[in-house]
């Protein structure tokens, strides 16, 4: 399955982790995910892990990850912030990337969950300081204890930020490669080449996972039909939603939604 690109407006988010199953995605922000009880089958760089009550996975920015499956009563907090907020660790997320990207419980310090807690129940506009305090403690505590390999390439970490940013942005849009890259200020050639190299897929591809991750979030909204979520996502009619809905998903949207919606109201 193709990932897409999420841009978020808030930079600063500790909350609840989803109770569904999120699509792969990226984003420019580092996350660490806590699970307090039952189990969450998380997807992290093309890798599988089933995270258990202490278990702590870390994400680094731009890694593609997904939410699988979330056992019911399962729970967990989730911290996701700029890379650069504490500066101490910024050189460790932009040059380095994890062998093994989960921590086992009682592998990282005591402190860590409950960095997260506290986080959690804090008022960030009020606490601010207090924030970043704990969130100090939450990666010193996960950080120092993951083994890393050296990342080399990060020249044009900057323009593939503003690449995925902008075709998330006009994803719905009546997009091309060329207008794409006319927009973004650098030839097709060059952004072609940027996703055949960096995420392994075409444009077009990188279009429809965008596309498909927008429908399949709008449709936990019950005020939304299909064919309105269609229109949305820029497909100009239902069959061309439904063939490439099947082709990403694996099955129809009237057949996803139908599970997704049972789900929501059991």
């Amino acid at each position: 399955m193709n990932a897409f690109y999420e841009h978020r407006d808030e930079h600063l988010f500790i909350g609840e982790m989803t109770h569904y199953p999120f699509p792969f995605h990226m984003h420019e922000l580092a996350e660490i995910l806590a699970v307090l009880s039952g189990s969450v089958h998380i997807t992290i760089d093309g890798m599988d892990y089933t995270l258990s009550p202490g278990d702590i996975a870390v994400i680094f920015p731009l890694t593609v990850h997904s939410y699988e499956e979330i056992r019911e009563g399962s729970s967990g907090l989730v911290a996701i912030f700029p890379p650069d907020i504490i500066p101490e660790y910024n050189s460790t997320f932009h040059s380095l990337s994890p062998e093994h990207p989960v921590l086992c419980a009682g592998t990282a310090a005591e402190d860590s969950v409950e960095a997260v807690s506290r986080l959690y129940r804090l008022n960030f506009e009020k606490d601010l300081p207090l924030s970043v305090a704990y969130l100090h403690v939450l990666l010193a505590g996960t950080l120092h204890r993951l083994s890393y390999h050296p990342v080399y390439d990060y020249s044009d970490r900057g323009l593939g930020y503003r690449i995925m940013r902008y075709i998330s942005d006009h994803a719905c849009d009546e997009i091309t490669l060329e207008s794409a890259s006319h927009a973004l200020g650098i030839s097709a050639s060059h952004l072609s080449h940027f996703f055949a190299e960096k995420l392994h897929i075409n444009f077009r591809q990188f279009i429809n996972a965008n596309r498909i991750a927008k429908a399949r979030l709008l449709m936990r909204d019950s005020d939304y039909t299909l064919t309105m979520i269609s229109d949305a996502c820029g497909y100009s009619n239902m069959r061309t939603f439904r063939r490439a809905f099947l082709k990403e998903i694996g099955e129809l949207p009237s057949e996803y939604l139908q599970v997704l919606r049972g789900r929501i109201q059991a």
